[in-house]
């Protein structure tokens, strides 16, 4: 008995009115029936009600309000019990006019207990069952027109014979292009078509043969013979344990399938292209790289914040470039070097709607060598038009005196000769420098040589100490030190020496060192004499010159030029004297 709960009332007790004229059996029938939610009812059936009984005096004012209440019921059964004394033949005789429109059942009193009870619980049964059927054709219902509604196309088939359709919306109608009577009953293999992937139509078979949920995108055909691409899903309806049915769910994807298409066709041309390229949100995370770029940056930079790849300052730079092309829809350029390698790069952002969405292409073009061939320009620029204006301005000053100083001026005219010899070797040095370094290969696109510095500088240090004996050298180096280094290096190190010397007299101390980093290997030569002027330095640390910072000659900066033209790099100390450092990759 208890197995009788209502599932829609806030106590969920199962609900019986009593409409009695009789007092004592009123009373009789609520002790019996304490295990439910019983009430009394003297005109209406109260709401919520699952089953009425009432006595034969009762019966004849409650009829139109029982008939009234099963009506309204309807569909769910809404039970009713007819009390009486007498026999029960008798009694069905009597009150059979009102069988099924106003009660169901006649139960003949007195009568045992358990025959009443017996009586009431069929009675609740047959409610309850009969609220369980009203709720699934509800449900059903509900279903039916979701699925007669839906945008998409969906099918029923049977799951036992050639999977005949049973079932089919108004979307599989629209998307196909058949009528209702051309599908039913048949098997959807009339959707496919010459180019339909076997692949795909054994994945198919074999998902159905197994009962099993089964997703593909598969090219089927309309009526008219047009392909269109199916995004199909087929799910097993499964009753009492067993596949009853398929239910398959189709979405018309040829518009995606054709924007995929020309996407991946971008994406090969853009991972073609050997210049960096990035997709950015607004934020600045970078959503998407090419190969170039994941070269470049590192594989691992999708996802991530595009001002990870560079120090505090430039990444400032770069958001406030970024946030100005946004604000004004516009492309904006920002030049920018990477900490690690030291390539400038130039950084076009161009904002773009992609999908909706706002987005910025990023394009880097690597322009280290554009502004390396610039600098170098700048520098040959300032030698030809400073050193060459200058010591031929003293070559003409002296040879003035020369031809103006008397004959016997004899000091007069060896002065001005020195000084004229000086100037021309000085012009001499910087060609001859030039022609050296020419001769030996070009700057750019070298690849360098494994070279042992260390057994480079024990070689040539002894030959410098020929050509400079007063020189009190030094050497400190590792028993091996393998180095990427230029072509150029014998020069460089012959340069680095020479411009000691200059700078701090023959009888100077110098020091040559070799020290090995695991990365990279160092070359550095210090001397402690005169420090190199900070203009100088500036120059060289900066890459440019300018009419207030600039060298005094070339061959430093055709020592710092064969560096970077193998990925290494120049510094310039001054610390009791200057040292002057190469660091190249290790070999």
């Amino acid at each position: 008995m208890d197995a009788h709960r209502r599932s829609d009332t806030d106590d969920g007790a199962v609900r019986v009115a009593l409409g009695f004229d009789s007092g004592r059996n009123r009373e009789l029938l609520a002790q019996l029936l304490a295990q439910y939610d019983v009430i009394e009812f003297e005109a209406s059936v109260p709401e919520e009600t699952d089953l009425c009984i009432v006595d034969e005096g009762a019966f004849a004012r409650l009829r139109d309000a029982l008939t009234e209440w099963k009506a309204d019921s309807q569909p769910t059964a809404a039970p009713a019990l007819l009390v009486a004394t007498g026999d029960e033949t008798a009694l069905w005789e009597e009150y059979g006019d009102a069988v099924g429109t106003a009660v169901d059942a006649i139960q003949s009193i007195p009568a045992p207990k358990r025959a009443i009870e017996t009586r009431v619980s069929a009675l609740l049964e047959t409610r309850e069952e009969s609220k369980l059927a009203t709720d699934r054709r509800n449900q059903l219902e509900l279903y039916g027109r979701a699925m007669d509604g839906a945008e998409i196309g969906i099918i029923i088939t049977e799951a036992d014979g050639d999977f005949p359709v049973v079932y089919t919306n108004d979307g599989f109608l629209d998307i196909t292009g058949y009528d209702r009577e051309e599908v039913l009953g048949r098997n959807c293999r009339f959707l496919q078509g010459p180019d339909t992937d076997e692949q795909t139509r054994t994945e198919l078979r074999e998902a159905l043969q197994s009962r099993e949920q089964v997703s593909v995108e598969i090219l089927n055909y309309r009526k008219s013979g047009e392909p269109f691409w199916n995004e199909l899903e087929i799910v097993p309806v499964t009753e009492d344990g067993t596949v009853s049915h398929f239910i398959g769910f189709q979405r018309d994807i040829t518009e995606r399938k054709s924007r995929e298409r020309i996407l991946q066709r971008h994406q090969r041309i853009v991972q073609s292209v050997s210049d960096p390229i990035l997709v950015l949100d607004p934020a600045g995370t970078i959503e998407y790289a090419n190969d170039a770029a994941a070269q470049v940056f590192g594989a691992g930079t999708t996802d991530t914040a595009i001002t990870t790849l560079f120090d505090e300052e430039q990444a400032g730079e770069l958001m406030d470039t970024l946030m100005l092309a946004l604000a004004r829809d516009e492309t904006h350029e920002q030049e920018l070097t990477l900490p690690g390698d030291r390539h400038t790069y130039q950084f076009r952002f161009q904002p773009e709607t992609l999908e909706g969405s706002r987005r910025v292409i990023v394009v880097a073009r690597d322009i280290t060598d554009i502004r390396r061939q610039q600098e170098r320009l700048s520098v040959l620029d300032r030698v030809l038009r400073h050193n060459l204006r200058n010591k031929l301005n003293v070559v003409a000053g002296h040879a003035a005196t020369l031809t103006d100083a008397p004959d016997s001026d004899t000091e007069t005219i060896q002065s001005a000769g020195e000084r004229i010899s000086a100037a021309a070797d000085s012009l001499l040095d910087i060609a001859e420098a030039v022609r050296e370094f020419g001769d030996e290969t070009s700057i750019d696109g070298q690849t360098g040589q494994q070279r042992d510095l260390a057994a480079l500088v024990e070689q040539t240090v002894p030959r410098l100490e020929i050509t400079y004996p007063d020189a009190n050298v030094e050497t400190v180096t590792p028993e091996s030190a393998m180095a990427v280094c230029p072509d150029q290096i014998e020069f460089c190190l012959d340069k680095l020496f020479d411009d000691a010397i200059d700078r701090s007299g023959e009888a100077s101390n110098i020091t040559v060192s070799v020290i090995d980093r695991a990365d990279v290997v160092e070359l550095r030569v210090h001397d402690d004499g005169e420090t190199m002027p900070q203009i100088e330095r500036n120059a060289l640390m900066t890459g440019s010159e300018t009419p207030l910072e600039h060298t005094q000659g070339i061959a430093l900066w055709l020592v710092r030029w064969a560096v970077e033209g193998v990925g290494g790099q120049f510094r310039v100390d001054a610390e009791n004297g200057t040292t002057v450092t190469l660091s190249l990759p290790a070999g």
